[in-house]
């Protein structure tokens, strides 16, 4: 037998065949080990992707990738002589976007409530409808803001009643008004959108500044602007295809390497004190987002005001385009034929 034929191969004097060979006790000693090194390696990942910055990212991802989100904005508080709630509900789905403006509240101690609902066609074409518009409507005619015709007119005419503004009314509305939008080929405006995602996604700049208590077994954070982040951000996209275009369309739109140099964390921390602003970002167990909260109190008048964003899971079936409307100029129509007394010829 030659020496070659007498040295163990490798797989018999592998460190597999040793553990099994071993006795029973070092194998139970091995197997720990393993799981421990096993565990300890999830471990380790896991709370890689707790980490407050981490969680922020995941909740943020979440809120733009679910498939045709709705969304439930509230604005409320009290501020010179107005006390109440704004609620704006958003619906996406195949055939279009949906969205529901509710107000209700005092305006100088007087009831003021309404509805306004808005549903956007996939073609372009946009619907309004009106409802509990008369709380409004009487508030309006006593505070003298609109005529007392008019604001009968307005209630008359769109209470429960759609009114169609069809996507080239929208055009010569948006080309009357000099609109930026209307400067932009579909080309620059997907560009755009690309280079904000783009450089944004590079250069994230909100940041956790630290972890509040626990809300309703969701984690929560209060945010701030990391200066570097920002500086970076802006000096990107003022480089981006899309801002040139921007600024084809807005001559005036410059963004000086002067001021970008003057955001410093100092700065920042500072502004946000001052204004009184708060801003927090709720994530659920499983780094879903929950809610975002914006709160301004001024710290000489005591006036406060809050805006909350919450993630409302998603309800396409809230997008119903509607079957029977009037057109915007039937609309305008009788306006003027409900202010002048008669009819438009």
């Amino acid at each position: 037998m030659t020496d070659l034929e007498s040295t163990p191969s490798l797989a018999k004097t592998g460190i597999l065949e040793k553990i099994k060979a071993a006795p029973k006790r070092t194998k139970l000693i091995a197997a720990g080990v393993a799981a421990l090194v096993v565990v300890s390696g999830g471990v380790a990942s896991y709370a890689a992707l707790q980490t407050p910055d981490a969680v922020l990212a995941q909740a943020i991802v979440s809120l733009v990738t679910t498939q045709n989100p709705s969304y439930e904005v509230d604005l409320g508080g009290t501020t010179s002589g107005l006390d109440g709630t704004i609620k704006l509900f958003t619906y996406s789905s195949d055939n279009g976007t949906a969205l529901e403006l509710k107000v209700n509240g005092k305006v100088v101690g007087q009831d003021a409530a309404a509805t306004l609902n808005v549903v956007e066609a996939k073609n372009g074409d946009a619907y309004l409808n009106l409802a509990n518009f008369s709380s409004l409507a009487t508030l309006l005619t006593e505070l003298g803001y609109l005529p007392a015709p008019t604001v009968q007119a307005l209630s008359a005419e769109l209470t429960d009643t759609w009114v169609k503004i069809s996507a080239a009314d929208l055009g010569q509305q948006a080309t009357a008004l000099g609109a930026v939008g209307d400067c932009l080929t579909p080309t620059q405006a997907t560009q755009i959108g690309a280079d904000l995602q783009n450089n944004l996604r590079n250069n994230f700049f909100v940041t956790v500044k630290k972890e509040l208590p626990k809300q309703e077994g969701n984690r929560v954070f209060l945010l701030t602007l990391n200066a570097d982040k920002l500086r970076s951000f802006l000096t990107s996209f003022k480089a981006s295809k899309g801002f040139a275009a921007l600024q084809k369309c807005e001559p005036g739109l410059e963004i000086s390497d002067a001021s970008i140099k003057e955001f410093d964390q100092a700065q920042i921390d500072k502004a946000i004190a001052a204004a009184g602003l708060s801003i927090k970002l709720a994530a659920t167990g499983d780094n879903k987002f929950a809610k975002l909260d914006f709160d301004i109190k001024d710290a000489s008048t005591g006036q406060v005001v809050n805006l909350t964003l919450k993630a409302n899971g998603s309800h396409p079936e809230k997008v119903v385009i509607p079957t029977k409307s009037i057109s915007f100029q039937e609309l305008v129509t009788s306006l003027y034929a409900s202010l002048l007394g008669g009819a438009i010829n």
